[in-house]
């Protein structure tokens, strides 16, 4: 189980250095750089941006080429990218290394998942992302304890070393990563006619498979969700509220690792029953407690019950990605993963595009709470399509089984 082994130290590396970076980096990019704050929403749009535009091409290359060499180049162009932002604070030099990021993040998302399906296979697949899961929040727990002892030496260091533990990972990446379940998309000659051939053979899947689009409509609407709590739950609680305590930075703290341990207790749980487990049901009840939790969050008064559904939130979002990317990979052929995983975040950066500006001026222009209930409302419809998918997918379900005898 070496490439199981190699997945879940990749995962709890690359959350480290999230952990270590993104703690501190805004402080950074406004003591250092300068940002002012319409750039520091530019620089996430850039990300976004860019993110989206790199996806389909680098599934695409996963599927044709190899599935490893990408994510161990994504891994080292993650490094560049925190290398460059460490050594050109200003926001030309910031937005460079969003681009340059996004293009690593592009190239390890999906590729990463395509790659361990292919080298342990789909039995159990779900355990194996939960417990991915949970080495990614262990990794954001030790990466956060020592984001600030690090910054404190200089604001940049956390960035840049960041940078040098991705390019060290890929580099070992190099060694211990096993690529032995490999299947190449497409046979034709040429690499444009291959690629075309690539992405056909994704989108007829998606198509023509039970629930696939009504699953990937959930995408969209639950990253618009998050775009808006992502944004806008800090301000919430700091705007709103009176947090008990003199020092509202300790609190954020503790919330982050309380929000960890939370997501911990829920992976374990659904880990240790992931074989017997209805996955639309779960997604549904994800959903369904992402919904009421984002709106009592969003209108209580009392200062405590707004922290447990804070709480709340960040532990049941923990589900939804590894649950739903097993039930994506489990469906799909093997040649074109990487190629439907990338077009699952397309549809993902689609909901935040369109959906965090639009609640972002709701918060601007009425409020925070109108703004987080607003995003509330949009996991309405997406529990509405998990529903009809459950019920789609049930449908073909017997109509095999009749065919069967």
């Amino acid at each position: 189980m070496a490439a199981y082994r190699v997945f879940l130290g990749l995962q709890f590396a690359m959350a480290t250095v999230t952990g270590l970076v993104y703690t501190t980096v805004v402080v950074y990019r406004v003591d250092v750089a300068g940002l002012n704050p319409l750039q520091l929403v530019l620089v996430g749009t850039a990300l976004e941006a860019a993110y989206f535009v790199f996806q389909l091409p680098t599934g695409v290359l996963a599927d044709l080429g190899s599935s490893r060499a990408c994510v161990v180049l994504g891994v080292a162009v993650l490094g560049v990218g925190c290398v460059v932002e460490a050594l050109l604070p200003t926001f030309a030099g910031i937005l460079a290394a969003q681009v340059v990021g996004a293009l690593g993040y592009a190239l390890v998302s999906g590729a990463l998942q395509a790659w361990v399906a292919g080298e342990v296979g789909t039995a159990g697949l779900t355990r194996v992302y939960l417990r991915g899961s949970q080495a990614g929040l262990v990794g954001t727990l030790c990466g956060t304890a020592v984001s600030g002892l690090v910054a404190g030496v200089r604001l940049n260091a956390p960035l840049l070393v960041g940078g040098a533990v991705l390019l060290t990972t890929a580099a070992a990446l190099v060694v211990v990563m096993p690529e032995r379940g490999r299947v190449r998309a497409g046979d034709s000659g040429g690499a444009e006619p291959g690629a075309v051939e690539t992405v056909r053979a994704a989108w007829g899947l998606i198509r023509v498979r039970p629930a696939f689009l009504l699953v990937f409509g959930v995408v969209a609407l639950v990253g618009g969700w998050s775009e808006a709590v992502d944004r806008l739950w800090g301000a919430h609680l700091i705007e709103n509220f009176q947090l008990p305590g003199p020092d509202a930075t300790t609190w954020f703290s503790a919330l982050g690792v309380a929000a960890t341990l939370f997501g911990l207790g829920v992976t374990q749980f659904l880990a240790a029953r992931a074989d017997d487990a209805d996955t639309m049901g779960v997604l549904l009840g994800v959903v369904a407690v992402l919904l009421l939790a984002t709106v009592v969050f969003g209108l209580v008064t009392n200062v405590y019950l707004a922290i447990g559904a804070a709480l709340a939130l960040a532990a049941a979002r923990t589900a939804f990605a590894p649950v739903l990317n097993a039930w994506l990979v489990e469906r799909t052929d093997q040649s074109v993963r990487a190629t439907v995983l990338s077009a699952r975040d397309m549809f993902d950066a689609t909901g935040q595009v369109v959906g965090g500006p639009a609640l972002g001026a709701i918060g601007t222009w009425w409020s925070l709470r109108a703004a987080l209930v607003a995003g509330a409302v949009a996991l309405a419809p997406a529990a509405a399509l998990l529903l009809v998918a459950r019920n789609r997918l049930r449908a073909a379900s017997a109509e095999t089984a009749s065919e069967g005898h």
